[in-house]
């Protein structure tokens, strides 16, 4: 993949937030806090797509919040049983 490709991120309001916001039931996980901030990020809808692409060419789960939806989330708006 080009940098290009990936030229969206420096626009992501995550990049300036706590990390661990972003994890989902993990101690320290805030996944209420990373929605609030996906919701109002110019990005989002590249996020998730960035998301379902990792998702899709890895069938590890690709865990936390991406795109202001958590994983079972993302797997439930692809029609996939979470």
């Amino acid at each position: 993949m080009s940098a290009d490709h990936y030229a969206w991120m420096a626009s992501a309001l995550c990049a300036q937030a706590d990390p661990d916001s972003w994890t989902e039931g993990l101690a320290g996980g805030g996944s209420q806090t990373a929605k609030r901030i996906c919701a109002r990020c110019p990005v989002r809808a590249a996020c998730t797509a960035h998301a379902n692409r990792l998702d899709a060419y890895d069938t590890t789960e690709l865990r936390g919040v991406w795109g202001g939806h958590t994983h079972n989330q993302r797997r439930q708006q692809l029609g996939e049983a979470a």
